[in-house]
């Protein structure tokens, strides 16, 4: 039952009649906006859990020298220098490397099979970590990260805020094995950098591999064709808070409003329930320090264990 973006609109409207009026139909599109932003800011719903292992690809992209450029608003905003990438259809063969990032859509690569335009490019999967390099580009788009790993020489980092690293840390120069990770942009906010960035504490000494686990948001639907991004069971839950939405800007004394509200309110507490329960295999119980992470899951022999 994957609901269409055209007939979300036509559903909301109808709450006042208005299912046939353009400029109803765009109201009700801006609440179905409102209304998934607010889901977004509210909760990070599982069936939103991603990983880097997958990779991503970018569309319409043009190399001439080795300056690779894409039309794709913000299209390489999650890629690293060391990541690789082949051309979707296999033409023209071969890898290409990014050795640097000039901006959201520009890119600078080495290797490869030549020049190219309009094409689609396959990216590696997971982050590469360089030495002595600290701070990476997260994926695109990203709502929160979730965990992050290191995978040659195999840990799960723990989240550390820098303030705290700043207490502890009077020397924060030298390059060794990182054990912990933070959200960190060196530079001021900008669109494209929406996807964020993370860093890594101590800077890596060596070459290894970054996997990030990470919520992404909800899409807005672009076109009129496409469906709405929640699963079935969702659909109407989200669209009855875009009612209240659309309610309220056109007719805030309606008595229909409050209740709109309230039916909303109480079916989004249902899909939370529903989601944070997951499987009827999950205990629902305390969870012993033990298990719940600190220096336990770090390797005991090494001496940041300790820490």
């Amino acid at each position: 039952m994957a609901k269409l973006y055209s007939d979300s609109k036509i559903y909301v409207a109808r709450i006042l009649g208005a299912s046939n009026d353009t400029t109803q139909l765009a109201a009700a599109g801006e609440a179905i906006s409102a209304a998934i932003q607010e889901w977004n800011l509210r909760h990070d719903f599982s069936y939103l859990l991603m990983d880097t292992s997958g990779g991503f690809s970018v569309a319409a992209c043009a190399n001439t020298g080795g300056a690779v450029t894409t039309s794709t608003a913000n299209g390489f905003a999650g890629v690293n220098v060391g990541q690789t990438f082949t051309i979707s259809d296999g033409s023209p063969a071969g890898t290409y490397t990014v050795s640097a990032i000039t901006s959201t859509t520009a890119i600078t690569v080495t290797g490869g099979g030549g020049n190219f335009s309009a094409e689609t490019l396959v990216f590696s999967a997971d982050i590469p970590v360089v030495a002595a390099t600290d701070t990476y580009n997260l994926p695109s788009p990203i709502g929160r990260p979730y965990s992050a790993r290191i995978l040659s020489n195999p840990r799960t980092l723990l989240f550390k805020e820098q303030r705290e690293i700043d207490r502890i840390f009077y020397s924060q120069t030298s390059n060794t094995t990182p054990f912990w990770y933070n959200l960190y942009n060196s530079t001021s906010f900008t669109t494209g950098r929406q996807n964020g960035k993370i860093r890594l504490f101590p800077t890596p000494s060596t070459g290894d591999t970054l996997r990030v686990r990470y919520y992404r948001p909800i899409a807005e639907p672009a076109s009129d064709s496409d469906n709405l991004d929640v699963p079935d069971t969702y659909v109407y839950a989200l669209l009855e808070l875009a009612r209240y939405y659309f309610l309220k800007d056109h007719d805030s004394e309606t008595t229909r409003l409050q209740e709109t509200k309230e039916r909303a309110e109480l079916q989004f507490r249902q899909v939370i329930a529903r989601d944070e329960q997951g499987t009827e295999d999950k205990d629902m119980c305390l969870i012993p320090q033990m298990e719940s992470g600190g220096s336990a899951i770090l390797d005991p022999t090494d001496p940041a264990y300790f820490l």
